[in-house]
């Protein structure tokens, strides 16, 4: 049941923000459809993993939905915590495929 209500919660938040982000990012139409299926991997990737991961993918989308003066007052660029959080995410993927195996 913990996972559960963690894999919602994570996908009510991280999910739905990241993909909308990203797909305005792309170029690509922002449709509920691709929104929903956008969340849905983004919490296939985060939601089983640490909650310490999972803390810091939250407080991370959080900074990319600050308005962009915000962000310009502290020199941050959005485009650079869009990738710094599918790096979090997708790299210990490969890692552990690539790497990780002897």
């Amino acid at each position: 049941m913990k996972m559960i209500l963690m894999a919602l919660v994570v996908f009510l938040t991280v999910g739905i923000i990241l993909s909308a982000n990203l797909l305005t990012q792309f170029g690509i139409d922002r449709n509920y459809l691709y929104i929903g299926v956008g969340a849905l991997v983004i919490t296939g990737l985060v939601a089983f993993r640490g909650v310490v991961l999972i803390i810091i993918v939250l407080l991370m989308s959080l900074m990319i939905n600050m308005p962009q003066e915000f962000l310009d007052q502290y020199y941050i660029d959005k485009d650079v915590l869009i990738v710094v959080v599918v790096l979090m995410v997708v790299f210990p993927l490969v890692y552990r495929e690539f790497a990780g195996k002897k």
